[in-house]
């Protein structure tokens, strides 16, 4: 069935609650493991299937799809989630606390309980209604920043007041500053502040140089149109790509054509300059959102959010729960970039005879990527510990971070009195401190680029591995079983950007 058949039905909320408030009695109550186990599966199965009718009006929101009736359903969504997810958490907790506990890990693993938080949501009514006014506020900033014409004041306003909400929900929930709750929030199990600051100075130190010196010899990404000049020739070559390369891959998006999980045409009301891949659970399918303009370098974003789409179907297919079928955001990332560097064989397909200047612009680019987005991490470290945060002191901090990362920029004085130049980067409202994984993953998507030179075929298995693993190992442990190194480790960032550094030299 496409997807334009779904049906789309409201979740009863009030009886979904009351639902809950029963599974969490039983499994308070549970006097075996048996029905322990049968308890903590149903609440999971009754979120799922929440979250199941909830995706499809989301993507018909993202899309513009019956836009008015289902922007009102994502803002009833963001009313209610808070209080199911508070109980959702309130059974994980009591599992977690049981004297079965040992057995729930046994037979589903260990990271079932490292995903349980246990103190980002709870039935409390003052927690509940700032996490309630922080998805409202995120909604009306995503209003806002569709409007080419938005005033800039208004804007910051609602930036100014998620900043201050996000604090006052730490407080509530007992954390020191927003900075733990928000690690917390990230699931970062195996890795905290320490390591982000290593990383982030390894490449300051190794990257940060080769860009300077490519700016100041005015190398820049050039603009060139796609061989695939409309959404239904690109996906035809997204095809190609994907049954040339694996059996696996080519499986997945044959389900994906024939299904219509994607949507790449603009319309009207449908978020722009947005590529992204959103999840059904119980179907274990993708749908693929974008906005394809024909541009050449665009091409890659459709087949990143492949890659994220082909991990989420390879891992709902092999992994028990739910949870497991997704990975961190920092793994997510390294199975969608590894795919656009997978892309480089089947690269005229895409873009004709601009394959070379295609390498030259995605290298240049994810370089870049790179250093931008470790500025815009230690801004959000620093910038929930401000005393006062008007736009001019937002920008001169955004100023003095940018210099150390991208020397290259310059702001102008009268830019950074009027407060112009603070960074409007969505990730910081929508998720906050979730952009510098698409760094961290960075890392290990060029440790697989090279490894497919030296060997495709074991190359290509440890991909492979890591996305049929999903979520079910830690961070780290999940690098190991994709033969990937520690990215934080003191080194690893200059031996393996280094070749790359080098390749991009060589193409200029």
């Amino acid at each position: 069935m496409r997807f334009s058949q779904w049906v789309y039905e409201r979740p009863d909320y009030t009886a979904l609650k009351n639902r809950l408030n029963g599974l969490k009695t039983r499994i308070r109550d549970a006097a075996s493991y048996e029905e322990l186990r049968e308890a903590w599966l149903a609440v999971k199965a009754e979120c799922e299937y929440m979250e199941f009718q909830e995706e499809i009006a989301y993507v018909r929101h993202l899309c513009g799809m019956d836009y008015e009736n289902s922007t009102e359903e994502v803002k009833i969504q963001n009313m209610e989630d808070p209080e199911v997810y508070a109980l959702r958490d309130e059974c994980n907790l009591l599992a977690k606390h049981s004297c079965f506990a040992s057995r729930l890990e046994n037979e589903f693993g260990s990271m079932i309980f490292a995903q349980i938080k246990e103190k980002t949501t709870v039935n409390e009514a003052d927690s509940l209604k700032l996490q309630t006014e922080e998805s409202r506020l995120k909604t009306e900033y995503r209003r806002l920043m569709r409007n080419s014409n938005r005033d800039d004041n208004e804007l910051f306003e609602v930036f100014s007041r998620l900043i201050e909400i996000r604090r006052d929900l730490a407080a509530s929930l007992g954390y020191k500053d927003y900075t733990e709750l928000g690690y917390r929030l990230r699931n970062r199990y195996d890795y905290g502040r320490d390591e982000l600051s290593v990383f982030r100075k390894q490449v300051q130190k190794t990257v940060t140089p080769v860009l300077d010196d490519l700016k100041r010899r005015g190398v820049e990404k050039t603009r060139f149109p796609a061989a695939a000049r409309g959404s239904g020739e690109l996906i035809a070559a997204i095809s190609r790509m994907f049954h040339e390369l694996s059996e696996e891959t080519g499986n997945f998006v044959e389900e994906m054509i024939q299904k219509e999980l994607y949507d790449l045409d603009s319309r009207e009301n449908k978020r722009s300059i947005l590529w992204t891949c959103c999840m059904f659970p119980g179907k274990k399918l993708p749908f693929v959102i974008g906005n394809y303009s024909g541009d050449g370098m665009e091409t890659g974003y459709a087949v990143h959010e492949f890659g994220h789409g082909f991990a989420f179907y390879t891992a709902a297919r092999t992994q028990p729960l739910y949870e497991y079928h997704r990975s961190s955001p920092a793994v997510n990332e390294i199975h969608s970039k590894t795919m656009e560097l997978f892309m480089y064989p089947y690269l005229e397909s895409f873009v004709g005879d601009r394959k070379k200047e295609y390498i030259r612009n995605h290298m240049l680019q994810q370089m870049e990527n790179l250093v931008y987005r470790c500025a815009i991490d230690e801004f959000e470290h620093r910038m929930y510990d401000l005393p006062r945060r008007t736009r001019t002191v937002l920008c001169e901090l955004w100023a003095d971070i940018s210099q150390k990362y991208m020397p290259w920029i310059r702001f102008s004085q009268d830019d950074l009195s009027e407060g112009k130049c603070w960074p409007h980067q969505t990730h910081i409202v929508e998720v906050p401190f979730y952009y510098i994984e698409y760094d961290i993953a960075q890392i290990s998507t060029w440790e697989f680029y090279m490894g497919m030179r030296n060997d495709r075929t074991r190359t290509l298995e440890n991909y492979m591995k890591l996305c049929r693993a999903g979520g079910s190992k830690s961070f780290r442990e999940l690098l190991a079983i994709a033969g990937l190194s520690d990215p934080f480790a003191e080194g690893t960032v200059e031996r393996i950007c280094g070749p790359v550094a080098e390749e991009l030299q060589g193409i200029l």
